[in-house]
């Protein structure tokens, strides 16, 4: 991948994920009225598309308009919030804010009001699965509605040992080195921008001048490659025929990541 940045209106985001979040590149600027009025034009260019996969009987996405992007994330060992394995989507809905609050917190069996910031960014459970869902008007400039992100894990018994969406995913593309801990393999289809990404991440104790000499051996002679330090660690990029590529060292006082993304065209 290459870094995304996706225009928001001030936006408010609640993300549970434990671990490095990094999206987006690409900048789209079309203004379309206002969040919840559709007109007849943009509903000709709604498109609503999930994961192959992913369990609409278990969450319905409430009149939606358009999927902007949907993830699918698999661990080595589940964490204290989510567990394991996690689903992502946003999506737009023709419901008011308020509509969709309610609609929410009557699909949950529970609300955890501590772990919840309102009425609009709550989380809770359906059975043992965690739910987080944050609903907002303020979305992109081009926004056929109202604006709805959705995390929720998957039942333990359904945990994976491989992200069943890498099955295409160029192995040999990005060297994976210096593995210290676990990793993260998370599968996004972006809609909106028209890509899918592969990520990979891990934990690494190896000293920083040595990675970034071994990616800058390995890949300084591709297309268009280009590296940047900055307070955090150093970040790689280049073009490997039809793919993005993306290599992300942070270096900190208690935790090394290595974040490498590719990135195609859907």
């Amino acid at each position: 991948m290459i870094i995304m940045i996706r225009i928001k209106k001030n936006r408010r985001f609640l993300f549970y994920l434990s671990y490095l979040v990094i999206i987006s590149f690409f900048m789209l600027s079309v203004l379309t009225g206002c969040s919840n009025q559709v007109s007849e034009k943009a509903i000709d260019k709604v498109e609503i598309k999930v994961l192959s996969e992913f369990p609409l009987d278990f969450m319905p996405l409430f009149e939606v308009l358009r999927v902007n992007s949907c993830s699918y994330e698999v661990k080595e060992e589940a964490n204290w919030v989510f567990g394991k394995d996690l689903y992502m989507v946003e999506f737009e809905s023709s419901a008011s804010i308020e509509e969709l609050s309610v609609y929410y917190k009557d699909l949950l069996d529970s609300v955890d009001e501590e772990a919840s910031f309102d009425d609009y960014s709550f989380e809770g459970l359906i059975g043992e699965q965690r739910i987080s869902v944050n609903i907002t008007d303020e979305g992109f400039l081009d926004a056929l509605g109202t604006t709805v992100n959705i995390s929720f894990g998957v039942p333990k018994n359904e945990y994976a040992k491989d992200n069943k969406y890498f099955g295409e995913y160029p192995n040999d593309l990005i060297d994976q080195s210096f593995v210290n801990s676990t990793f993260r393999y998370k599968y996004l289809e972006d809609n909106y921008y028209k890509l899918k990404q592969y990520s990979i991440a891990y934990k690494t104790i190896e000293a920083p001048e040595i990675v970034v000499a071994h990616y800058n051996n390995l890949y300084s002679g591709k297309d268009k490659f280009k590296t940047k330090k900055d307070q955090y660690g150093t970040t790689f990029t280049w073009v490997d025929g039809e793919y993005k590529c993306y290599v992300r060292y942070t270096n900190s006082v208690s935790t090394d990541m290595l974040l490498l993304s590719i990135q195609k065209s859907l």
